[in-house]
């Protein structure tokens, strides 16, 4: 009777060793995944933000109007797209579309409103910049797609890019919209007071068409930047480097082109940056001024819009680039 309870009593010491173990690696196992998903919530970057073949043709489909301006490589982001200048290391073009929903942004600090070195070029740093908007040029970092059309729940799982609370992310796909709009590749050299900041007209610009799309308005954009074939080019980088080794461009000019779908009505803006682009307003100048033709748009970049439209609706959305147009919007 003895020794059965004292095997009893060894069995009921066993299993509870045994639960205690299973217990003990359960909490370990679970000690672990929290870990991994919090390292994967603070380590999330544009590295992460891969497209695959499918979701670059859908970016493709619906940032793209009336196709792509020239016979070039793309390359698909999650809100816009992108045609990179390798040479001057400053996007060459980008086309994004924009409504009231994507106005629903991150608000624009911590992760929300860090420059990032693009992965699939890799070429510019944010050193690159730093110490450009205290010089006497007063450089700023400018974004071609703008930060403020980076927001919403573009998959439409019913999650946004961040925790409002905590500004953690939340959703990885709408994370990867706004760190691509702030990456290094999306950005470019633009005087601030002069052109960037708030009464410059690249501002104004922005600001008018951010009021516009408030008001429930819809609209396709193209922005892009302009060299002068021949001309001499700025080069900015690091400033603890030999200037012999800074490699951005600074443009010449600037273009956009917004695409009103419902009036099918285009108009097109073109700024010359460095006072010396044909065509181009000077930044003095209003706003209404720095309104051209397609033509001379089209004569200023070497691109040429709308290649997939008929040529007849071709021609009538690129008839419409006048002030009078544009002021109809406001």
């Amino acid at each position: 009777m003895t020794s059965a309870c004292a095997s009893v009593q060894e069995g009921s010491a066993h299993l509870i060793f045994l639960l205690a173990e299973v217990f003990r690696l359960f909490r370990y196992t679970l000690f672990l995944i929290v870990s991994l998903l919090s390292t994967h919530s603070q380590a999330f970057g544009l590295k992460d933000c891969q497209l695959d073949a499918t979701k670059q043709q859908a970016s493709i489909a619906e940032h793209l109007y009336g196709g792509a301006p020239e016979d070039a490589v793309i390359s698909p982001r999650h809100g816009f797209v992108l045609n990179y200048n390798a040479q001057l290391h400053v996007p060459h073009w980008v086309a994004w579309h924009a409504v009231a929903a994507y106005r629903d942004t991150p608000q624009r600090k911590s992760r929300w409103s860090t420059f990032r070195t693009d992965p699939e070029f890799g070429d510019v740093k944010t050193s690159d910049y730093t110490g450009w908007y205290d010089s006497a040029f007063n450089f700023a970092r400018g974004h071609l797609v703008p930060f403020y059309i980076s927001g919403g729940d573009r998959d439409q799982d019913g999650m946004d890019a961040e925790f409002e609370d905590s500004l953690k992310v939340e959703d990885p796909d709408d994370a990867c919209t706004v760190y691509e709009i702030n990456a290094l590749s999306n950005i470019t050299p633009q005087y601030h007071s002069r052109f960037n900041g708030e009464q410059g007209l690249w501002y104004q610009l922005e600001t008018a068409v951010r009021e516009l799309i408030d008001d429930g308005n819809e609209f396709y954009l193209y922005a892009g930047t302009v060299f002068i074939p021949g001309a001499d080019i700025m080069k900015i980088g690091n400033r603890k480097e030999a200037p012999e080794q800074w490699q951005i461009g600074v443009p010449h000019g600037f273009f956009k082109v917004v695409i009103n779908p419902q009036r099918q009505q285009a108009v097109a803006f073109l700024f010359d940056h460095s006072g010396d682009l044909a065509d181009g307003c000077s930044l003095n100048a209003q706003l209404g001024d720095c309104i051209v033709s397609f033509e001379a748009l089209e004569r200023a970049t070497g691109l040429s819009f709308f290649p997939d439209l008929s040529e007849r609706d071709r021609q009538n959305l690129e008839s419409q680039s006048t002030e009078a147009v544009w002021n109809s919007w406001q």
